[in-house]
């Protein structure tokens, strides 16, 4: 009861820290090195279990907490959520989606506890027919009319003039407006500041079409709850493609993040992504080349796309797409946008020949609040918007229909000038906003109108959020 333990990344990577009870300064604990997390005293006081290198170690302590040898390795297998049984003899930890025990003096294997946790997958059996008098299919430049659309076990099995369909189905009526592919927004993270939200998260997106969701990085766990809810039927939301934490080199920028430095660890954290069923790998702004190559085949072997925020040399290993046009970066030389919002000649063609997609994620779309608030002022936004969100908005719209918007407005069209270029090169452009941290759902249709505005066609900028994302998904 002398100490208390912590874990903070002030280091650049998590790290282990003790502090006595009653104040003082922090010292570190931990053995230099990559992901030390999860730390805890055993019930007498005389050991500390903790995760270094992404596997759970046990070292011996002092009565002030300080460790007295170093890390002895309990496993070989990727560990969270350690904690010790109530005589110090075992500990029980969580490895990719089980739950594990060991002993505490090491030497035997671990043993699989049952947790009794089960779902299972619902999805709609019953065919319907949807008689559009518009349809658009999400490639085409023109629409058709006239149509039914037969959907059965949730997903659409065909197209065919009205009436061509037997009668003995449910029909849904659309005489007005147009029936198109709901809309996909390929950067989110539902796990980072939309929690807030609760259920109403995934109605919001619905509510404004869109149906489909990517999340490039978020707490793997909460992550997997999320999905597993969406699937079963438990929580109404977009159809959610996701990765956990982004894998990172020897220091993080969030502190969810996986540092991944020791010889082994990135086949465990591929393991641990194969049993949480990702559907992406995600690296980040510190990995090395060496990392990233490795990763890459990793992922690849497994039929799994990497994404990252940086496109040298990860397009010529391989990667798969790039998040932003611009995005956050500490290897000093990757940068493909200037500060004006031009972009570099050989990085688009490089993304053009390699036909890895960007998501742009236009956060300086919200400039055109100045000119059309529509949106801000939606039923649908006014009630499923937290009160606090809706604040964050209504005082964004208030700043930008006031200021001078002109070098805003400048770099967006650099943007957009960009992604028309990409797009009519024959690259890949998959729409993605960054919600909720930039203003859930409804940033995704001011991505869209930003493009219009600034010289694409309605046409180019809907396929960003339909047929390409969806292509792109689809792919294995």
């Amino acid at each position: 009861g002398r100490s208390l333990y912590f874990v903070s990344d002030r280091g650049g990577s998590p790290q282990i820290y003790r502090v006595g009870a009653n104040g003082g300064d922090a010292q570190r604990v931990s053995f230099e090195g990559s992901y030390n997390v999860s730390p805890r005293p055993s019930p007498d006081g005389k050991s500390l279990a903790y995760v270094f290198a992404s596997r759970l170690h046990v070292s011996p302590v002092d009565e002030t907490g300080k460790l007295l040898g170093p890390p002895q390795a309990l496993n070989s297998e990727v560990t969270d959520a350690v904690s010790w049984s109530g005589d110090g003899k075992s500990l029980i930890y969580v490895s990719a989606g089980q739950l594990k025990l060991i002993s505490a003096a090491g030497g035997g294997a671990p043993l699989a506890v049952p947790h009794g946790l089960t779902w299972a997958s619902v999805r709609p059996k019953e065919r319907m027919v949807v008689r559009a008098a518009r349809l658009w299919d999400g490639k085409s430049s023109t629409v058709r009319e006239d149509v039914d659309v037969l959907i059965s076990g949730g997903r659409i099995a065909g197209v065919s003039p009205r009436g061509a369909i037997a009668s003995d189905v449910q029909v849904v009526e659309a005489p007005t407006g147009t029936v198109m592919p709901g809309l996909i927004d390929m950067h989110t993270h539902r796990q980072m500041q939309g929690y807030g939200y609760g259920d109403r998260e995934g109605r919001l997106w619905l509510s404004l079409g869109v149906t489909t969701t990517r999340s490039p990085g978020g707490p793997a766990y909460h992550t997997v709850e999320d999905q597993e809810s969406i699937e079963s039927g438990k929580r109404i939301g977009p159809r959610y493609y996701a990765t956990g934490e982004a894998i990172d080199g020897s220091r993080i920028f969030y502190n969810f993040m996986r540092p991944v430095t020791e010889p082994g660890q990135m086949a465990l954290e591929m393991r641990r992504a194969e049993a949480l069923s990702y559907d992406l790998i995600k690296t980040y702004v510190r990995l090395s080349g060496e990392r990233q190559k490795e990763v890459i085949a990793l992922a690849h072997a497994k039929g799994l796309p990497l994404t990252s925020h940086y496109h040298y040399p990860a397009l010529a290993l391989g990667m798969d797409g790039m998040e932003h046009l611009g995005a956050t970066s500490r290897t000093g030389y990757s940068r493909t946008v200037s500060a004006l919002g031009n972009i570099y000649q050989d990085v688009n063609a490089a993304f053009v020949a390699s036909k890895a997609a960007r998501t742009p994620t236009l956060f300086t779309s919200t400039a055109l609040f100045g000119d059309d608030r529509s949106l801000v002022d939606d039923p649908r936004v006014k009630a499923l918007y937290p009160p606090w969100e809706y604040a964050r908005l209504l005082e964004r719209a208030k700043q930008m229909a006031t200021m001078d918007r002109s070098v805003i407005l400048a770099s967006l069209a650099r943007n957009v000038a960009e992604v028309a270029r990409t797009v009519r090169a024959g690259g890949r452009i998959t729409t993605g906003t960054d919600s909720p941290i930039d203003f859930n759902a409804v940033s995704l249709h001011m991505n869209l109108r930003a493009m219009v505005r600034f010289g694409m066609t309605p046409l180019e900028a809907l396929i960003t959020a339909t047929s390409a994302s969806g292509e792109y998904l689809d792919e294995p």
